[in-house]
């Protein structure tokens, strides 16, 4: 399959916002997008390493068909080298076993799974862009919306090709360092925080998550920098998840988070105002519930994956005060 965005003249791939400079019968950074003579190819069009039916919840999706199931699907790579990755197996590894579907593969799948939707997850999907762009427009013939969970590295053009197929984005905003992005994830802040405020721009449903690791990008200093610089791009809204980190991959050396730390997370995110803050991986009273930013009704009820919704009506709104709740119902 010949990739989108690559200018063969300068040889340069415009996907990601790494945008690799990829001689002829060279790979990318992702080394799933080949210059073959000239023409950019992708190489892991229709690759599908995982599939499997999840709680909506699970991705962490919020606001976005609550109570749901959604069809996950994942290819293999990705553009970013995550020293704390929890799914490097399949990220980190350009040799995952994998099966070959067409788009109408995945959408039949979906449809007999039960599924409200299709989540492309597990790796970063924007390197697999063709394929889940293709997936995304035969998902909205079919009645199915759509989701990307991603750590939000793609360019403007992108983005902007894929907005009209896209229901909802999930972006993992892992710290509000560049120190941080360079030295554990191998890139940079600034392309995430512009694909974050061009996705709300975008109205497609945006949900962030920030993973806080001891020491590395848990400070309230920075949590506070990230919730003001949140609160004057996106507004209030725009659900944000703090997740607690359990060793993992190359980070097997660094402790798991406290809960004191989530909650001084959470506790801040109400503090600057954020509507919908929320805490994952960790058990918290408060953490997991919607409640209403009007009139403080409680709306969902969440424990674990299992999600009921005592205070909304249908489409979303508050039984008590009639309050369209932002998300998508």
């Amino acid at each position: 399959m010949d990739a989108k965005f690559f200018d063969s003249k300068s040889e340069k791939c415009g996907l990601c916002a790494r945008r690799c400079h990829i001689p002829r019968d060279s790979l990318g950074f992702c080394k799933v997008r080949k210059n073959e003579n000239g023409v950019l190819k992708a190489l892991s069009y229709g690759c599908v390493t995982a599939a499997a039916l999840d709680p909506v919840e699970k991705k962490p999706l919020y606001h976005f068909l609550p109570a749901s199931n959604t069809f996950s699907i994942s290819g293999y790579s990705c553009n970013f080298s995550c020293k704390h990755c929890q799914n490097y197996s399949l990220s980190q590894n350009c040799e995952a076993e994998y099966y070959e579907f067409q788009p109408e593969d995945v959408v039949a799948s979906a449809k007999n799974s039960g599924a409200e939707s299709i989540s492309f997850t597990y790796n970063e999907p924007t390197i697999s862009y063709e394929f889940v762009y293709d997936v995304c427009a035969a998902a909205h013939k079919s009645g199915l919306k759509t989701a990307l969970i991603t750590n939000g590295y793609m360019t403007e053009e992108a983005l902007t090709e894929i907005a009209m197929y896209l229901d909802a984005i999930r972006i993992d905003l892992k710290a509000f360092t560049d120190k941080f992005y360079k030295e554990v994830c191998s890139a940079k802040l600034q392309p995430v925080l512009d694909t974050i405020i061009s996705a709300n721009e975008k109205q497609i449903h945006t949900e962030l998550v920030t993973l806080l690791i001891p020491s590395l990008n848990d400070s309230a200093d920075e949590i506070n920098s990230m919730l003001e610089w949140e609160t004057e791009n996106l507004g209030k809204a725009v659900p944000h998840h703090f997740t607690a980190f359990t060793p993992m991959y190359k980070m097997t050396d660094v402790a798991r988070t406290s809960f004191e730390t989530v909650d001084r997370a959470f506790r801040l995110a109400k503090s600057a105002g954020l509507y919908y803050p929320y805490v994952g991986n960790i058990m918290h009273s408060e953490g997991s519930k919607t409640y209403c930013p009007n009139c403080g009704e409680l709306l969902i009820l969440r424990a674990g994956y299992v999600c009921k919704t005592p205070g909304l009506l249908k489409g979303g709104v508050c039984k008590k005060c009639g309050r369209k709740i932002e998300g998508i119902y």
